[in-house]
């Protein structure tokens, strides 16, 4: 068959003017569209864009503030600076100094000792003496110290009533200030009226007796007698 007898083939896509089948868009027009995209957006930077200046300013401002701050208020880079127990200086850069504190004597007080000895001082008859009025936390303070730190076991008479209990080492894990705080309490609450005790007399009978066992009235007494009234 020729060509002259070939019927047309009305299905064969036809050429525009670009030589581009009409079923897609033109190389022209693919331009067109990939430059009207670039006017609307801009094409995405490689690699890391610089950091504000006044971002870099205010965080070199933040840093030296915090410097500033930590060496005025740091104590020294103390590890006793925040210590509520720890001496505190009478003036700055002058002696240390302690403060006996009878709140805080009477918070640890609470805390380690009113169970036995009640918050009102006056123990609980037949089981625990007491402490208000008591020749035995007054006069020496070596006394009560050694029965803070040590604890005591034995036959013990307070104002004339007779107790066989046991103390336990409480100051043991106290530190040198919390006893010393808790024997001031004791010495000058429910009509007691002693001297208070200082950290540095806790630290030296502490070095003194050691790890040792619990005291014996007893020996105790005969270490540090009662006062006479």
């Amino acid at each position: 068959m020729n060509d002259r007898n070939r019927h047309p083939d009305h299905n064969r896509p036809r050429r525009g003017p670009s030589g581009a089948g009409s079923e897609g868009p033109s190389d022209g027009r693919l331009v067109e569209a990939h430059s009207q995209l670039s006017r609307d957006k801009d094409e995405p930077a490689e690699g890391f864009s610089l950091t504000p200046i006044f971002i870099v300013f205010l965080f070199c401002a933040f840093g030296f503030w915090a410097g500033l701050y930590l060496t005025r208020n740091s104590g020294g880079f103390s590890a006793g600076a925040f210590d509520l127990d720890a001496p505190k200086a009478v003036v700055a850069g002058g002696p240390v100094a302690f403060e006996p504190d009878i709140a805080k004597g009477e918070q640890l007080f609470l805390a380690n000792c009113a169970a036995c000895h009640q918050p009102t001082g006056l123990g609980l008859p037949g089981a625990f003496p007491p402490l208000a009025k008591s020749a035995w936390v007054a006069g020496a303070e070596e006394r009560l110290i050694k029965a803070i730190l040590a604890g005591l076991a034995g036959e013990i008479e307070v104002n004339g009533a007779k107790y066989n209990g046991n103390m336990p080492n409480i100051g043991a894990n106290l530190k040198d200030a919390q006893v010393a705080h808790i024997a001031t309490y004791v010495r000058q609450a429910w009509g007691n009226a002693a001297e208070p005790v200082m950290d540095a007399k806790v630290a030296e009978v502490r070095k003194a007796i050691g790890n040792r066992a619990q005291y014996n009235p007893a020996e105790l007494l005969k270490e540090h007698p009662l006062e006479s009234k």
